[in-house]
């Protein structure tokens, strides 16, 4: 029996594959453990596969999750697509922020009360302005 597909994702422009997907893909490359995750070994380089904690789960992610990273003259576009072609994963969804965590502002855009130094510094002239 074959193994489900593990769930591939985008969140804020970084890839990520969950424990089902590394352990499908492990099944087809070889894998070298590291001390924070693996490392996927591709024909120009590898693809680093870095665990990631203290974030809300995704939809569908089974076990752990890990962001990617090519190393070398890998492509990491070219490895995703490799593996969504043999069905080592599939795509799970795509999202500009992680979802079930709450949104928080860009730096600089937080507003006055801030305490983040561009914050400090773009309203550092509104609190000592006199007016008469």
């Amino acid at each position: 029996m074959r193994s489900p597909p593990g769930s591939l994702y985008k969140v804020g422009g970084r890839r990520y594959v969950d424990s089902q997907g590394l352990l499908n893909v492990a099944a087809a490359h070889e894998l070298v453990p590291m001390v924070n995750g693996w490392r996927v070994m591709a024909a120009a380089g590898a693809v680093h596969c870095a665990l990631v904690e203290g974030r809300a789960a995704l939809p569908r992610q089974r076990g752990a999750l890990y962001e990617l990273r090519a190393e070398g003259g890998a492509s990491l576009k070219t490895e995703r697509s490799t593996w969504l072609a043999r069905g080592l994963v599939e795509a799970a969804g795509t999202f500009e922020t992680w979802p079930g965590e709450p949104t928080r502002a860009a730096c600089g855009s937080c507003g006055s009360s801030c305490g983040c130094r561009p914050c400090r510094q773009k309203h550092a002239h509104h609190e000592h302005e006199e007016h008469g």
